[in-house]
């Protein structure tokens, strides 16, 4: 990820990208399985790439409209990703004009199988993920110069059935939040993906859980997750207040405080130790394309509108 990090940090890369580039973003995991008109185009692009015939399609692809490979890089630094951005353009300059604008054909319908979107009515909470460390006697965010010491971002999904049901336990003078949504934050949103892709826990590996909100919307929790083997694990409170109206959430805010230790396949590079580690859940509008990407956990969906098997 630091790799990745330097090369959009780049300013000239930056500049590039907002004046001569359409930008898009999307899940590997799902455009390589997708079997309909948008996954026939991503491999498509892919089978012109270095990529073709290997399982993970990661990578920065460029090209055009019609699904002409212009150029690809994979985690390099800011240096041979600018120098294959500009060959690419140079190649763009080549091409005859008359084949650049491409008619738009019919979208067609999703595979459901690989494709994830917000229920009718369902909302979004962001969840912000910070390691922190102890400074001046405070908990800070990590210095500059340390891996980790920006906010990972996911995305809470909450069905329109779910509010509900917290609206009526609010109303009822509160009490324990149902094991849906609540081992759903658990399993899938108390993770440390400050460095890549963090594995879900396991119901098993929830050694103390508790989650309630009482009348006035007040959230209280705490929580000690770990791993069969004890070599990864989260610790910690959670405090907050909800609010809903009408059915709706509007208010879904949670501050979770605690100690992380350990890392997964794909999260390498943890600090020794138990080390301080915060998050924010907010709610969120959802208006910008960023807010509504899928919850990384729903990669099985059944597994994580029901975390309870």
């Amino acid at each position: 990820m630091a790799d990745r990090l330097l090369v959009f940090a780049n300013s000239e890369v930056q500049k590039l990208l907002k004046e001569n580039f359409v930008t898009v973003a999307a899940d590997d995991w799902y455009q390589r399985r997708r079997k309909d008109k948008v996954g026939e185009y991503f491999a498509k692009v892919v089978d012109q790439s270095p990529r073709k015939g290997v399982h993970t399609k990661q990578g920065h692809y460029i090209f055009t409209a019609t699904g002409k490979l212009l150029g690809f890089n994979n985690n390099r630094g800011p240096e041979k990703r600018l120098a294959m951005m500009k060959d690419a353009l140079l190649k763009w300059d080549k091409l005859p004009k008359d084949v650049r604008p491409v008619d738009i054909p019919e979208h067609g319908k999703n595979d459901q199988g690989f494709y994830r979107e917000l229920p009718k009515d369902g909302q979004i909470v962001k969840v912000y993920t910070r390691c922190l460390e102890e400074r001046n006697g405070r908990l800070q965010k990590l210095a500059e110069n340390k891996i980790g010491n920006l906010s990972a971002v996911d995305h809470l999904w909450l069905q329109h059935s779910e509010v509900k049901k917290l609206g009526k336990l609010i109303v009822s003078g509160g009490g324990q939040i149902s094991d849906g949504l609540s081992l759903r934050i658990a399993k899938f949103h108390l993770r440390d993906n400050t460095r890549g892709e963090p594995r879900d826990w396991k119901k098993d590996e929830l050694k103390e859980w508790s989650l309630k909100v009482d009348g006035k919307g007040k959230v209280s929790g705490n929580f000690l997750i770990s791993s069969s083997d004890g070599e990864m694990g989260y610790e910690g409170k959670i405090k907050g207040s909800i609010s809903v109206d009408t059915g709706r959430l509007t208010k879904f805010d949670f501050l979770v405080l605690g100690k992380h230790w350990g890392h997964s396949k794909y999260t390498q590079g943890a600090r020794p130790g138990k080390t301080p580690m915060g998050q924010v859940f907010r709610l969120s509008d959802g208006k910008r394309a960023s807010d509504r990407i899928p919850p990384q956990g729903i990669r099985w969906a059944p597994g994580y509108w029901n975390p309870e098997t």
